[in-house]
This record gives structure tokens, sequence and C-alpha cells, in this order.
């Protein structure tokens, strides 16, 4: 966004370009600096938002997309909320695919009052959790006004975060920082943000963050499906930029995402608590005069029913 803007052609003109905002009691026993980039900010709540309209206008440039097609996605929440809020602006289709035993009705809801057909799935079977993505496959393949988005391998989700979240960090900090914090979960924003930040400085601290239950980024050995599973998980095991993978416990996360509300007015979600509980475990080791910077992923709303540390 451009923060001068007195009227905007449309919402899409609303994302990005958000300040980074310091803790002023969480984390201020470590003497380091903690700031905070709240992405909850963009217009469906989340940093998506970004991905969403880079993919979406990079296949229009690359003819794949075209009016009167349908967008799908496999998503647990933030990433359909953000296609489905882009489709609406730019007058797409867009189904989403939701896992049945993930799906919280806060995330289906959001989705919904945006214009998205959302459709659950069992994720029993041999392909597991995959199982969405064979949809959006098979959709493509036989469908000719289909185009699926593909968030886990589509490399404008890497771009989308290296041009615009990593430059806004190096501008508003004077490229004076220490250490970048953030969850792994399609990996876009570890990968991106963390390609920028070591060319600007190869010396900057890159922190993976990810729940203990379900490990992606440290797990040692993974099952590859092509066409379904790997791209920007491999891309990001295989650039080296991550320095630390911290792994943690639900209760850490949603307990950091209720201090955040409590004593610093941050309304964010639970992903958002997990960055924190890192960046103060950062803070402490690097100590007094250094400076941590995280993303706060989405808004609480998306929280209420189910809170959960998911990525």
């Amino acid at each position: 966004m451009n923060r001068n803007l007195k009227i905007a052609d449309s919402m899409l003109d609303l994302i990005g370009d958000i300040p980074l905002v310091r803790l002023n009691r969480i984390g201020k026993e470590t003497g380091a600096e903690i700031l905070v980039k709240p992405e909850f900010l963009n217009p469906s709540g989340s940093l998506k938002d970004r991905v969403a309209v880079r993919m979406i206008e990079q296949a229009e440039a690359d003819g794949l997309l075209t009016p009167g097609a349908r967008i799908v996605e496999s998503t647990t929440g933030n990433t359909g909320a953000a296609l489905a809020f882009v489709a609406a602006v730019k007058g797409y289709q867009f189904t989403a695919f939701v896992p049945a035993d993930v799906s919280d009705v806060c995330r289906l809801s959001i989705m919904q009052a945006f214009g998205a057909e959302v459709t659950s799935f069992e994720i029993d079977g041999e392909l597991g959790s995959l199982a969405g993505r064979k949809i959006c496959l098979d959709l493509e393949e036989t469908e000719s006004n289909v185009w699926w988005s593909r968030q886990f391998a589509n490399r404008q989700a890497v771009a989308a975060h290296r041009d615009t979240t990593a430059q806004e960090i190096i501008e508003k900090t004077d490229g004076q920082l220490d250490a970048f914090v953030a969850s792994f979960g399609s990996g876009g924003t570890l990968l991106g943000v963390g390609q920028a930040l070591k060319e600007h400085n190869p010396h900057i601290l890159i922190i993976g963050v990810e729940p203990a239950s379900y490990p992606m980024l440290s797990a040692q050995n993974q099952t590859i499906v092509p066409g379904l599973s790997g791209g920007i998980t491999v891309d990001l095991k295989a650039s080296g930029i991550v320095d630390e993978i911290i792994c943690l416990d639900d209760q850490a996360a949603i307990q950091m995402a209720h201090r955040l509300a409590q004593e610093e007015g941050i309304f964010c979600g639970i992903s958002s608590g997990a960055n924190v509980v890192a960046a103060v475990l950062a803070a402490e080791r690097l100590g007094p005069g250094k400076r941590i910077v995280t993303c706060l992923c989405d808004n609480r709303d998306r929280y209420f029913y189910q809170e959960a540390y998911i990525t």
C-alpha cells in the first residue's frame, strides 16, 4: 500500500507497505529490540495477500489465467482467504479444497464471505493430506478453464516476499537488523525474505519456526510425490539460507498470542505467537542492543473456535 494514497483503484492497492511495530513489554528483559510486522493489516487479514495477487497476476501475464476461469487450491485457510479475496476483486471463481479434519468454521467463513466455493475432502488413503492437491491437479488437467495456483510450488510465492516483504523490512530498519524469524508453512516467506536479507547482509541470522507436531523443515527424510509435493520446501532446504530451526508446541504459541493481545494490544494469530516466542529466544541469546524482526502472519479472528499452531 502507498501510505500517501488518497483514493485506491481497488482493494488490491492496499496490499503491503506494512510498518514495523516495536514490542515494548514482551521481551523487554532481553535488552534487545524486537520488531514485529503486523501482516494481518493486509485486506484479507494475512500476509498471503502478497502471494495471492503475485501468483494470479503472473498467471494472467503468462496467459494461464483468462476471464471466466476458475482458480482452485488445496488450503487450510490463509492462502484460501487471500485467493478468494483477489479472485473477488478480479472477477474469477475460486474453489478451495479443505481437509475435513482441519477445517475450521472461522477460516471457512472468511473464504465463503469472499464468494469462494469451499469443498472438504478426507485425507485418508495413500496420498494423505496431498489428496486435495491431487483433486486440483486432476481438475486442471481435465477442465480447460481451471487454473491451480500451486501455493507450495509456485515460485511467485517466494518472489512476492523477496521483492516486497523483505524490501520493506530493509527500508524500515535502514538495513540494520541482526535476525529474522518466520514460521515455516509453504516456505515462501522464509525463503523469499531470507534470500533478500542474506543478499543485503550475509551475517543476518535467519531462523525458521515450525510446529513440533508437524515438523517439515527439520524432517530428515521426506517422500516427494512428483507434481504434488516438494517445490518450495525442497528449494528452501537446498538454499542453506536457514541458520537455525526452532520447533514449538501449540501451548507456547497460544500463550504468546494471548500475551500479545493483552500486553501489546496486538490481535494476531497463533503462528504469530510462535514467531514472537522464537524472536524472544533469539533476543535472549543475542543480547542487548541487537534487533530481531519477525512477521505476524494473520489475524486472531480465524482462531476463535480452534486455537492451534498451524502454518
